[in-house]
């Protein structure tokens, strides 16, 4: 389950770090890194938004573009060819790739309304790309989305037990949860094979250990019928 989930979570990472470059660059364009400018921001989350810059933007442009930072270490080679070959222009598409799936969340989050707007509004028209019926996708629900799949993520990839785990200790925030947030960022053939494969596990769990299948189901955040009624709510989409 830790695999199955990582490996969707970082198709999940992948699509917010695309869409996030995509909509900042068009909104400052022809700009040299405008990620640094702090009065693209939205306001009142300033102060964050600078720890951002200082700690993570800055601390990659001197680490990676450091000509000296070779060797072992090596730096990251794009970013130090752009530092180097282009007048210290790292494009956010080029940076994206070198923050954790929290700091680009945290990016989005420090964004100006207008920014994350435009982010759920791509994500609402990914989703129409591949879905029959449409579903607006909100920057409330995307903010709580992301929150959920960074725990969840970092539980995976620190190999720690997940399908009991619960996001900021709340019952509602379980790993079932997390499932069908992806169905929000997914297309719909890879979320049909990952509910798949996950209804797939959980039948296999409980038909190991009968005796602890409401135990089981119950730790996921998942109803006894709800699996069923779910992948048909899916396959009508």
């Amino acid at each position: 389950m830790r695999e199955l989930l990582f490996s969707a979570i970082t198709r999940a990472e992948a699509a917010l770090k695309a869409v996030c470059a995509h909509e900042f660059t068009r909104l400052h364009p022809d700009e040299v890194n405008p990620y640094l400018n702090p009065d693209y921001y939205d306001s009142r989350r300033r102060p964050s938004a600078v720890v951002l810059i200082d700690k993570v933007f800055k601390r990659i442009l001197e680490l990676d573009g450091n000509p000296r930072n070779r060797g072992d270490y090596g730096g990251k080679a794009y970013i130090r060819h752009c530092m180097e070959d282009h007048n210290g222009q790292v494009p956010l598409w080029v940076l994206a790739n070198d923050l954790s799936f929290g700091q680009t969340v945290w990016f989005f989050q420090v964004q100006s309304p207008a920014v994350r707007l435009a982010v759920a509004e791509s994500f609402t028209g990914l989703y129409a790309d591949t879905h029959d019926g449409p579903r607006r996708i909100t920057i409330k629900r995307l903010d709580s989305i992301f929150n959920r799949l960074v725990f969840y993520r970092n539980l995976c990839a620190h190999d720690e037990r997940c399908y009991c785990a619960r996001y900021d200790g709340r019952a509602n925030e379980n790993v079932y949860q997390a499932i069908g947030d992806l169905g929000y960022l997914l297309d719909k053939d890879d979320y049909l094979e990952l509910f798949g494969r996950f209804s797939a596990l959980v039948a296999r769990a409980t038909s190991a250990m009968p005796s602890r299948r409401q135990a089981i189901l119950s730790a996921m955040g998942v109803r006894e019928r709800e699996l069923a009624d779910r992948a048909e709510i899916i396959l009508r989409s």
